[in-house]
């Protein structure tokens, strides 16, 4: 195998820029969000990073693919189908494709999770438009 001098991407969850969000007109719906791994730096899947502060939600929600989300901080509700659970650091949660799922920070500290993608794009769809992309279904990566 050849040497290279060329340094590995390491992006680090403590440093990420991280975007608001919001949901329709429900003002408990917002968060944060980063994409640390996608098919735009060239990875097969995608990690996305989310933060979700006491007393808010993500709202239902589908994906065009299976993700696992792992709770990194905080505890909160999670809903898949119809099936719905307390989860807290160290849970692991796997949502199927097209499975409308969901979080609620029921607890006291800002809830923090990965969710990972095993496919490159994937298509996400709410019920009402997401802010700042103005659209209720969009990709992630986004197309900029």
């Amino acid at each position: 195998m050849a040497a290279t001098n060329e340094k590995l991407a390491l992006p680090n969850l403590h440093r990420l820029e991280l975007a608001e969000w919001a949901v329709g007109d429900d003002p408990t719906a917002r968060g944060r969000i980063a994409v640390p791994t996608s098919a735009a730096e060239g990875a097969t899947s995608t990690v996305v990073y989310i933060e979700i502060d006491a007393g808010y939600n993500v709202p239902l929600h589908t994906h065009s693919a299976e993700e696992t989300i792992v709770v990194l901080g905080g505890s909160g509700t999670v809903t898949a189908g119809d099936r719905q659970a307390e989860a807290t650091v160290g849970d692991v949660i796997v949502a199927p494709a097209f499975v409308r799922h969901g979080w609620r920070n029921d607890g006291e500290e800002t809830l923090k999770f990965i969710g990972v993608f095993g496919t490159g794009a994937v298509t996400t769809t709410f019920d009402e438009p997401v802010a700042p992309f103005g659209v209720a279904t969009f990709a992630i990566p986004i197309a900029g």
